[in-house]
């Protein structure tokens, strides 16, 4: 039964991939296995250019960090789960099989860039990449009215929303802002195995230390209206989207210079120009360990890993200081 509606989910998405591109003005339409393509991390694009114009390309100009104090650990841990989707129980949900990345609607040359992008985020999480010719689980659509897109696929394509529950596609309804993005999961059995064609989860140890069930992120779907991406370069989109689809998570009510998640926030005088240490060090602890457990032991984590990878920051700009 989970396979069937996988299928449902996966050709709806194609569906709508496939309509993106045919749209597209300013490139060749192209279906989801050639403008989603997995790109393995090769090379990292560096964060230059803008989508406004040319994909960013290699470059020889040196990077130059400027580190930050330390924010308190309160502080972290209260970002951190402002963004977290709120689970009253079980494990939180992300990808335990590989990922494949699936995108439409911008010029081939930008797409590759941001592809690129998304494979290096999802390896230096943790993630395995699925390879070349593989099945997209992950869509990143660039669309002309956001807003009217979503709207149209509840009318029509409601399937595409996975579990999410009415309330919650009432909510990625109603959400304002040029991006929408939800994930579709499935609990399995802490061992992985599927619910049975009886409904039934077989749990082959029971105990009250960890979770007897796990959340498999089957896919992740995130639309970013056009206009939005102006002035925006491909590294900083592709960081944006690995956490949003990756991370499964939403940007913080106030925004926040600590994350990516404030790319498209009017509220901020100046984006961070990619990932930072705090979105690298949530991604690290939400796939650190591969064993099933519960989402505040899992938080407690992350925290752990953004703490640590601030500090190392604060430690190596302190050493190059003159």
């Amino acid at each position: 039964m989970h396979a069937v509606r996988w299928l449902i989910i996966a050709m709806a998405a194609e569906t709508l991939v496939a309509g993106t591109a045919a749209a597209q003005q300013s490139a060749p339409a192209q279906p989801a296995a050639a403008a989603g393509q997995v790109l393995a991390p090769r090379q990292s694009v560096p964060a230059t250019g803008t989508v406004a114009g040319q994909a960013a390309g290699p470059s020889a100009e040196p990077i130059i960090v400027t580190g930050r104090p330390l924010p308190p650990t309160q502080a972290i841990k209260s970002l951190s789960r402002a963004i977290t989707p709120y689970l009253a129980d079980g494990p939180l949900p992300r990808f335990n099989a590989s990922v494949c990345f699936g995108t439409a609607g911008l010029p081939r040359q930008t797409l590759e860039a941001i592809g690129y992008r998304l494979a290096l985020d999802a390896e230096l999480a943790g993630l395995r990449l699925a390879g070349d010719r593989c099945k997209p689980n992950v869509y990143v659509l660039f669309v002309d009215g956001v807003g009217d897109q979503v709207a149209a696929l509840v009318r029509r394509k409601w399937w595409v929303f996975g579990d999410r529950s009415p309330s919650e596609i009432r909510d990625i309804v109603r959400e304002r802002g040029p991006v929408r993005a939800w994930s579709n999961n499935e609990i399995r059995g802490a061992d992985g195995q599927p619910v049975g064609t009886d409904g039934i989860v077989n749990i082959p140890i029971a105990t009250r230390i960890a979770p007897t069930i796990r959340r498999d992120t089957l896919a992740a779907i995130v639309l970013i209206e056009r206009a939005a991406l102006v002035g925006k370069a491909p590294n900083q989109i592709g960081d944006y989207v690995a956490m949003r689809a990756l991370g499964g998570v939403h940007p913080p009510r106030a925004a926040s210079p600590e994350t990516i998640l404030s790319l498209f926030d009017d509220g901020i005088a100046e984006a961070p120009a990619e990932m930072t240490t705090f979105d690298r060090g949530y991604l690290r602890g939400l796939y650190y360990q591969r064993d099933t457990e519960f989402a505040g032991v899992t938080q407690g984590r992350i925290t752990r890993s953004i703490v640590r990878a601030k500090a190392a920051e604060v430690a190596q700009t302190s050493k190059q200081a003159p």
